[in-house]
């Protein structure tokens, strides 16, 4: 199964952008794709090896974190924090990213509060955690980005 390098960076501009709606169509799709690989490793290593397209399991935590930020963007608060809530609750692995985890206790109270006080979408972007990630995946991503023609017109 080839993965769709190009969906998170696409996610990604189009969090960025605002385009809520279009970046969670796009990271949604990566972070299947993630899901998908996870089961065909743990059924074959060897499989998902031979045929090249492994994402980075930080590329997946990425996308999740950042599925978390269009969520919430678009005024999905409840899916944005049982997403928040998850990543933050799963157990250690050698693959996961204390990055992301540290992130998650950041951001979940402030989730948690803008639900009970009825924050304005963007209120609560602005009181989210910078993620550093996002910046540092824009290149890392496009040098590799098999679909450019997913991203829409716009500079970041």
């Amino acid at each position: 199964m080839s993965h769709p390098h190009g969906s998170l960076r696409a996610g990604i501009t189009a969090l960025k952008q605002e385009r809520y709606l279009e970046a969670i169509n796009l990271l949604e799709s990566f972070c299947y794709c993630c899901s998908i690989q996870e089961r065909q490793e743990s059924l074959s290593r060897r499989l998902s090896e031979r045929n090249g397209s492994r994402a980075d399991p930080e590329e997946c935590v990425l996308a999740r974190v950042a599925l978390i930020m269009a969520y919430q963007g678009s005024g999905d608060l409840e899916r944005s924090t049982a997403l928040c809530q998850e990543l933050l609750e799963e157990k250690e692995t050698p693959e996961s990213a204390p990055w992301a985890r540290e992130w998650a206790a950041q951001a979940l109270p402030t989730l948690k509060q803008a639900s009970e006080h009825s924050m304005p979408p963007e209120e609560v972007m602005a009181r989210l955690p910078v993620l550093r990630q996002l910046e540092d995946c824009q290149p890392l991503c496009s040098s590799r980005d098999p679909a450019p023609h997913l991203l829409k017109s716009g500079s970041l």
